[in-house]
This record gives C-alpha cells, sequence and structure tokens, in this order.
C-alpha cells in the first residue's frame, strides 16, 4: 500500500488542537478536492475513511496520506513554505518527505503498538456499557481497525486479536470534555506508523505507532497531547 508521512517543521512548537487547523488552511486552498478534508461543498460531512489525515507528533505538524492520499501530499503538500494558522504567517523552517510502500493487513505474529494520542473509542452506542463497566475496548479496538481496513479497500479473512492495556485521558474538545484512551497493545495486524484510528482520526486522535519508541520521546510527545 502506498503510504506517504510529511513532517514540516516550524519555528514553533505546534500545540496538539492545531491539526484541525492544518486541515482548515489545506481545505481552504483545495476546496475542490474533498480527499483533503472530506467534506462536500456546502459542508457536509463525508463518511469515508480519510484518505489524508493531519496530526501534531512531538510539536511538529505531520500530515500522512494513504493510496491516492499519498500522491496528493507529494504532488501538492510539498509545494507549500508557509502555513497560514490563525491569520499568522509561518515559515516552514524544514520538511521532510516520506514515500512508502507498506503492508496493512492481517498476519500470523503479533505486534506491539501503543497510542500516541487519545484514541476517542467511544460513541452514543457503547457509552452505556462503558459507564456500567462493561465495555470491552479490545474489541472497540478491533472494530476501529477493521473499518480501517476496510476504509482502504483491504478485506481480510482471517480473526484480529487485539490484547491491549489502556488508561482514560479526558480532553476538551469542542468545549465539551471527551473521554479518551492511551495506552499500549499487541495485534496479529501490521499497522503503518502514525495512522490514525477511531474517531476523529483526520485531525490527530487515535495516532497508532509501534511500541519502539524511546519513554523519554513518549513522554515529550506526552505532553503535546495533554
Amino acid at each position: 500500500m502506498k503510504y506517504a508521512i510529511l513532517t514540516f517543521t516550524l519555528p514553533i512548537a505546534v500545540p496538539p488542537r492545531w491539526a484541525e487547523k492544518l486541515r482548515g488552511f489545506f481545505a481552504n486552498r483545495y476546496r475542490n478536492n474533498p480527499l483533503f478534508h472530506n467534506h462536500t461543498d456546502d459542508g457536509k460531512d463525508i463518511y469515508q475513511y480519510p484518505k489524508i489525515q493531519y496530526k501534531v507528533v512531538q510539536g511538529q505538524f505531520t500530515i500522512t496520506g494513504i493510496c491516492e492520499g499519498a500522491d496528493l501530499i507529494s504532488e501538492e503538500f510539498v509545494k507549500h513554505k508557509e502555513l497560514i494558522i490563525e491569520e499568522n504567517i509561518y515559515p516552514v523552517v524544514t520538511s521532510k518527505l516520506e514515500m512508502l510502500d507498506v503492508d496493512f493487513n492481517v498476519v500470523d505474529d503479533f505486534l506491539s503498538y501503543c497510542f500516541l494520542s487519545p484514541w476517542l473509542a467511544l460513541n452514543q452506542k457503547n457509552y452505556e456499557l462503558y459507564r456500567r463497566g462493561e465495555l470491552d475496548l479490545q474489541k472497540v479496538l478491533i472494530a476501529n481497525i477493521l473499518s480501517d481496513l476496510k476504509g482502504v479497500g483491504i478485506w481480510v479473512n482471517k480473526k484480529i486479536i487485539v490484547k491491549g492495556t489502556f488508561y482514560k485521558k479526558e480532553i476538551t474538545l469542542d468545549n465539551q470534555k471527551i473521554i479518551g484512551f492511551m495506552g499500549n497493545f499487541t495485534c496479529n495486524v501490521t499497522i503503518p506508523s502514525f495512522i490514525g484510528t477511531g474517531k476523529r482520526k483526520s485531525i490527530g486522535f487515535g495516532i497508532i505507532v509501534k511500541d519502539t519508541m524511546g519513554e523519554e520521546a513518549k513522554r515529550s510527545n506526552e505532553k503535546f497531547v495533554s
């Protein structure tokens, strides 16, 4: 699967919630292409897997592109030498583009992963189960990963297995307190690093990486997602 990772370094450490502002910057410039923003012309959400995802990782803007989203990143995103965020112009000090061919599929081995940003696992259907202490977050993550695979056109005929340890992390989103989760898990799926899962994955929530990142780097990113 074609996969692109583009990192923009600005003169400042970027706050985590600016991922949505970065999406807004590109949405304004590419209004006619919903791949950039997953919205219709009249502003309504398009309910499909976001092939372009906007994130903040360790204080840097990071954009991931999957399949045709990877092509757009290599053709369009790299052209920008400055970003306008909240009416302020920020020069791009450095940009780094990685074009990769990655696997995203069920395998025979178990691989270790962790969340770099809160995973928004709850919805109207499962919140009551969570409130009663009856929700199995491992099953929710399996469903999220399966949905992600289908979203990029990958259909699996093997059972997905997840074993994880998760802890609650409250965040404020749209002036409301939202419950997210951080943690580590093992899974029999090869998941590309920095891909997002769960709700709001297009703006930096539910970022997954292989659990080989050093503890110092994890703590560094933790302060950006608080």
